[in-house]
């Protein structure tokens, strides 16, 4: 079982930990296998159209999808289709030559042991109100910085200031631990 299918499987669960997991993994295949749809229909449209479906289907319990990383399978197959029924309905389909669609052009890349002991090296050494927001912003990060702010009893700009500072500290870790940012974003 994949990171992927058990984020879903979570969020078959309920949990909408497990469905923010997820939806950060598949976002850019499903707006990758939308590219030959790109000049003829909203994709961003059709996205948050998919996600919302799919979020549907993993809270309806009847409904089993199976192999791995099939929600990813599935999501695109919808999302495909919801692009091409949009491109009929406004007249701008565009036939594709025949043969097998192309595969999307994203896949996470391998996880990188080192590279993770060190970020989490660099977290434990963060301290006071900037640790406590960055902690709250990686756990629930997929909520409104204002409802995070509260649970910490701080105003929506001191949050956000101390996640900066949070920020800063551990980019400035990981450049002194000899780790190029600049090559671990791209």
């Amino acid at each position: 079982m994949t990171d992927l299918d058990r984020a879903f499987a979570r969020a078959r669960l309920g949990d909408e930990g497990g469905f923010a997991e997820w939806v950060g993994r598949v976002e850019r295949p499903i707006r990758a296998s939308l590219r030959p749809y790109a000049r003829a229909v909203d994709v961003e449209g059709v996205v948050q159209e998919t996600l919302m479906r799919m979020w549907v289907l993993a809270r309806d319990a009847s409904r089993e999808l199976s192999g791995e990383d099939a929600s990813l399978r599935f999501a695109i197959g919808m999302a495909r289709n919801l692009a091409r029924n949009e491109a009929r309905r406004y007249g701008r389909e565009v036939h594709l030559p025949a043969g097998d669609p192309p595969e999307p052009a994203w896949t996470d890349p391998p996880a990188d042991p080192l590279l993770r002991r060190a970020i989490l090296e660099c977290l434990e050494q963060l301290a006071g109100q900037p640790r406590r927001a960055l902690e709250i912003v990686l756990r629930f990060g997929h909520r409104a910085n204002r409802a995070l702010s509260q649970t910490l009893g701080m105003t929506s700009n001191t949050f956000l200031q101390n996640v900066a500072r949070a920020r800063k500290q551990v980019a400035a870790c990981l450049e002194g631990k000899g780790l190029d940012l600049r090559e671990i974003l791209s």
